[in-house]
């Protein structure tokens, strides 16, 4: 449901914009990679959903799902934190400080 609900998203924001508008926003040279992770993580989440694994193998694809969902969670996160202003670098810095202060912590 959290995919199909990304899709319409896109979606209305395409509505918005117009789809080449869209296009040219997501091809930008900062947004390009974060964009194709973001649209194969969706792609491959429904693949996976929609695709039936044998018995043995279903505990597996949930784990898949979850992988994929964290990943199409956090390239939305970055894609979205490229339109702040000092979005994306103020995110680093604090994710540095933070590794930094638990790498600190667990070395006392």
């Amino acid at each position: 449901m959290y995919t199909l609900g990304n899709i319409l998203a896109l979606c209305s924001s395409m509505f918005l914009c117009g789809p080449k508008g869209q296009w040219k926003n997501m091809s930008k040279e900062g947004r390009r990679v974060t964009s194709i992770v973001y649209v194969v993580a969706l792609t491959l989440t429904l693949t996976v959903c929609f695709v039936t694994f044998p018995k043995d193998l279903r505990a597996l694809q949930g784990l898949l799902i979850l992988v994929l969902l964290a990943v199409e969670i956090a390239a939305m996160v970055w894609y979205s934190l490229s339109y702040i202003p000092y979005g994306r670098a103020t995110a680093k810095s604090c994710c540095l400080s933070y590794c930094c202060c638990c790498m600190e912590e667990s070395n006392v």
